[in-house]
This record gives C-alpha cells, sequence and structure tokens, in this order.
C-alpha cells in the first residue's frame, strides 16, 4: 500500500511539473537609447520598443535585453516591464524591431560579400 502511495504521489508530481509553462517577461523602453549589442553593432532603440528580458544584473539596476541572438544592457530606469495584459502588444512590438535588425543585418552582410567578391 505504501508502495502504491508512493508511485501515486510521484505521478501527481510529475504531471504537474510538465504542465508549468514558460513565462517570458518583455520591457519597454522609456526612452530613445543608442545601445551596443553583443554582436558589436551600435543601434538606436526608440521609446516605446519592447524586447524580451534575459536577466537582471548589478542588483536590480540593469537588464540584460535580447534582440534576436543578441543581448544588450541598460539601467532599469530607462526601461519597465510590461504588464501581463500587455504582453501580446509588446510581443507585436518586438516582431517589428526584429525585422528591421534581421533586415539591417542581412544588408550588411552582403554589402560586406559584395566588396570581398571585388577584391
Amino acid at each position: 500500500m505504501k508502495a502504491l502511495i508512493a508511485i501515486l504521489f510521484l505521478v501527481l508530481c510529475t504531471t504537474q511539473a510538465g504542465a508549468a509553462e514558460r513565462v517570458t517577461l518583455y520591457a519597454r523602453l522609456t526612452e530613445d537609447l543608442a545601445v551596443e549589442l553583443t554582436d558589436g553593432s551600435k543601434w538606436a532603440m526608440e521609446k516605446g520598443d519592447c524586447f524580451p528580458v534575459v536577466a537582471y544584473k548589478e542588483s536590480q539596476t540593469k537588464l540584460i535585453l535580447r534582440l534576436a541572438s543578441t543581448n544588450f544592457v541598460v539601467a532599469s530606469q530607462h526601461a519597465a516591464i510590461v504588464n501581463e495584459k500587455d504582453t501580446p502588444a509588446a510581443i507585436e512590438r518586438y516582431r517589428g524591431t526584429l525585422q528591421v535588425y534581421i533586415e539591417g543585418f542581412s544588408a550588411r552582410w552582403k554589402a560586406r560579400a559584395e566588396a570581398a567578391a571585388k577584391k
């Protein structure tokens, strides 16, 4: 009987752990900022742009935000965490910013490839 209860308890714990959903926080910039991404590029981010939060840094005085596969750091006073009800709008804003970044990245890559081919 004890073994049956132990197995039942294990199944219940495993089921609840599998049902957990992934939570992603988004932050909205509260002012225009010039940032340097981890890939070395510099971008001018606009007030209202939204990005996924990767982590807090230095006792939550800085946020590490993600843009595609790169990250950048902003002071926490320059960004606000998006409320859960506003997350769908934040995701749409992020997708727009992401599209601009990808187009710019591919244009730079293409220009470098063409310049290298001419040499």
